[in-house]
């Protein structure tokens, strides 16, 4: 292949598949040969990144995404896709692996913020424990000029019952449980936008998409810059 792109997924696996749908799905085709040349990394056994950015007691997932990185560079992919937000955790680390460019979900997330709802100042997250209290994306919003309104203890139990119990172990979205979320960060935390700071909450919108409140959604994002970039590469 003359021009490609590589995916890091598998963290985790159905929002990988979801991912790949969706970019499939939004590419203007008419023939086999319209589809983007890519390569699909589902290293699902990469250790949880949450449980280590809460503990670095626990298994550390970065060697296995730097030996990903490494191994697909050596294949010159045109750049790179990194479809986790809690593993932009160590996007500085992994990008200093590779000459390779990294799509950054979580600058590109907050850049689109303005497009998606204008009028926009206060803006709530969603995400996994790892991602919220590592304060992720706090410094993108905040030199956006954004107000972060994070969620409750009680928005994040609920959050991470959706990704790990519902997502991640059961294999299906819940819902009622996503738009309960959603509505109690704009009706009770004022927010007047929400991202969805976490793939399989990207999967949980992609499932269940008749939310009324505007969210900006990471996975949608990336796919779109994806398209963007890959249209660039193959001209």
């Amino acid at each position: 292949m003359k021009h490609f792109f590589t995916v890091l997924g598998g963290m985790g696996t159905l929002a990988t598949e979801s991912y790949v749908r969706i970019l499939d799905q939004r590419t203007p085709t008419h023939s086999d040969q319209d589809y983007y040349d890519y390569i699909v990394v589902n290293h699902a056994t990469v250790p949880d990144r949450t449980t280590w950015i809460l503990d670095h007691t626990k298994a550390d997932p970065r060697p296995a995404l730097i030996e990903d990185i490494k191994q697909q560079s050596l294949l010159k992919p045109d750049f790179f896709v990194l479809i986790c937000n809690t593993a932009h955790y160590f996007f500085d680390e992994l990008q200093a692996a590779t000459e390779i460019p990294i799509l950054n979900m979580i600058d590109e997330t907050v850049k689109e913020i303005s497009r998606i709802k204008p009028s926009a100042k206060k803006v709530g997250l969603l995400a996994t424990p790892g991602t919220i209290k590592s304060g992720l994306y706090d410094g993108y919003l905040e030199k956006a000029g954004y107000e972060v309104i994070k969620p409750t203890q009680a928005i994040i139990d609920e959050t991470e019952s959706l990704i790990y119990d519902d997502i991640k172990i059961a294999g299906h979205s819940d819902g009622q449980k996503y738009h309960h979320l959603v509505q109690t960060m704009v009706e009770d935390m004022g927010a007047d936008i929400v991202v969805l700071g976490c793939t399989e909450l990207s999967y949980a919108e992609e499932m269940n998409p008749e939310t009324e409140y505007p969210v900006a959604d990471s996975q949608s994002i990336i796919v779109d810059r994806t398209i963007d970039l890959a249209k660039k590469q193959k001209q």
